[in-house]
């Protein structure tokens, strides 16, 4: 805190050698100050705010409406503070456990797609919530086209068995559920999770249908997400991501965030179930 507080009178010192001219509201004006080139933007921000960078390295910062350049470790700092109020400054979903942290969401929460559970790894490492539930098939059955799979079973059993390794030293912490995504939906209260992260088929009919069986059961307050938010061709299968959760969102009256840092075709989609 010591540190943040001296960057913070830096940048008030700083502040007074801007251009004293100003951006109309919403509009945006360039500058060059001691520390580099940056942009000057009008905020209503009442204590600060983050914008998302103007080039490699730099954030914009609104500091009691004074927007200045600052490096991006003390950036990445900013920026997280953010996660309690907003998501619209989460560049990657690496992000995503300190986004449950800081709002607090602590207590289940439910990885949809595993594969060789990579990502419920990250969660694990970086939560510290008390238990993450990753489900998946693993089954040539569940896949967008049976007939002809991407994948044999035998591969499958290989990334369970990886899945299952991986976790392992999380202990109690991980439950490892190998079977269909609306079954595993089915087994679990309404309202008991506080975050479903789905990343399983990218089909638009699938996803729409795991939407449909998750959604319910994130708690008011919680958070429910997903990967790939994503419409057209991709690695050899068309994805209709995008379209499934715009659609679905809109007929909820539930505002989209996404990741921005990440291609366009790998982002991920953010949604914050309202408190009722």
């Amino acid at each position: 805190m010591r540190s943040l507080r001296r960057t913070t009178r830096s940048c008030s010192r700083e502040r007074r050698r801007l251009d004293p001219r100003s951006p109309a509201p919403g509009g945006r004006t360039s500058i060059r100050t001691d520390r580099g080139r940056g942009a000057l933007a009008c905020s209503p921000v009442s204590d600060f705010g983050v914008r998302i960078p103007s080039r490699p390295g730099r954030f914009i910062i609104n500091l009691r409406h004074s927007p200045v350049a600052v490096p991006r470790r003390f950036a990445k700092l900013a920026v997280r503070r953010t996660y309690s109020r907003s998501l619209l400054a989460v560049p990657s979903r690496a992000e995503l456990p300190e986004v449950l942290n800081r709002r607090r969401l602590l207590g289940t929460g439910v990885e949809v797609g595993v594969k060789d559970g990579e990502f419920s790894e990250v969660i694990l490492h970086g939560w510290r919530g008390r238990l993450l539930i990753s489900v998946d098939a693993w089954s040539v059955a569940c896949e967008e086209d049976p007939a002809q799979p991407r994948v044999n079973q035998a591969e499958h059993d290989r990334h369970y068995a990886n899945a299952c390794n991986r976790l392992a030293p999380f202990g109690e912490r991980s439950e490892v559920w190998r079977c269909e995504s609306t079954a595993a939906a089915a087994q679990l209260p309404p309202r008991s999770l506080d975050f479903v992260y789905i990343d399983a088929r990218h089909d638009y009919e699938a996803v729409a249908a795991d939407i449909a069986a998750w959604i319910d059961r994130v708690r008011p307050g919680g958070l429910f997400a997903g990967h790939d938010y994503f419409d057209g061709q991709y690695q050899g299968a068309f994805y209709g991501v995008k379209r499934a959760v715009d659609e679905f969102c809109a007929d909820r009256g539930l505002r989209v965030a996404t990741t921005w840092r990440e291609p366009v075709e790998m982002r991920s989609w953010l949604v914050l179930i309202p408190e009722r």
